[in-house]
């Protein structure tokens, strides 16, 4: 696999009325067999969910999956007990192990914005849990979300990943390094970012599997999550 940048035009998008969805990769009626995960992040879905809407209870098994609220809220219940709701700039974390039912309801008023990203666990058949968090986010700086490895992390997740959210203000520059066997996924959520001359604007995304050290320059404010994983 090349250092790929992907613009939004070329993404598969889903629309069902209540909920429409960005699919990154190989998602429900999506399918192309070129584009099915980066390494060990499965799915990676931006999703717009409606009022009064939502995703019944459905089962999931031998999946780490991330939550990042980006606007509104979202309701959860599940078979273990757990019943919460998120709001804005929350975090959500799933490990599904041997098996979990849940939901996922907007019952507000407004639309609701979420990333929803699944990875492969490093463990098979770990006890479900379920965790939120509410998330202060330091503008000009590495915001780390989820890890398996890291220090200062919110939340521990059970696969080789470090998940990053930013928001840098306009002008602002920064290095990012790529480790040996590691690779790099950055998604825009907000406004526009220039990596090697190349301008990202909202819904853009790069794939980098070259290890080096990448500079990106924050062309206006901009909003943006950076994950990297383990080959």
């Amino acid at each position: 696999m090349k250092n790929q940048i992907i613009k939004s035009n070329f993404v598969y998008e889903a629309n069902h009325g209540w909920l429409k969805s960005r699919h990154i990769f190989s998602f429900a009626e999506y399918f192309d067999a070129n584009n099915m995960s980066f390494w060990n992040m499965r799915v990676f879905n931006d999703d717009y969910i409606a009022w009064n809407s939502g995703f019944w209870l459905h089962p999931h098994s031998n999946m780490e999956i991330l939550t990042i609220l980006l606007d509104g809220e979202i309701t959860h219940g599940d078979n273990i007990w757990n019943k919460k709701t998120i709001r804005s700039w929350d975090l959500q974390t799933m490990s599904a192990g041997t098996w979990i039912l849940h939901s996922e309801e907007n019952l507000s008023n407004d639309e609701t914005h979420l990333f929803q990203i699944w990875f492969t666990p490093l463990h098979l058949w770990n006890k479900p849990n379920y965790r939120d968090f509410k998330v202060y986010l330091v503008k000009n700086k590495l915001n780390l979300l989820a890890s398996n490895n890291k220090d200062d992390v919110i939340w521990f997740l059970d696969s080789d990943v470090n998940v990053y959210r930013w928001q840098f203000e306009k002008g602002h520059s920064f290095d990012y390094k790529i480790e040996k066997r590691r690779w790099l996924f950055l998604y825009v959520n907000k406004w526009e970012l220039e990596i090697d001359w190349e301008i990202l604007k909202a819904w853009d995304q790069i794939r980098y599997t070259v290890g080096w050290n990448y500079n990106f320059i924050s062309k206006t404010d901009s909003d943006f999550v950076v994950i990297d994983v383990k080959i």
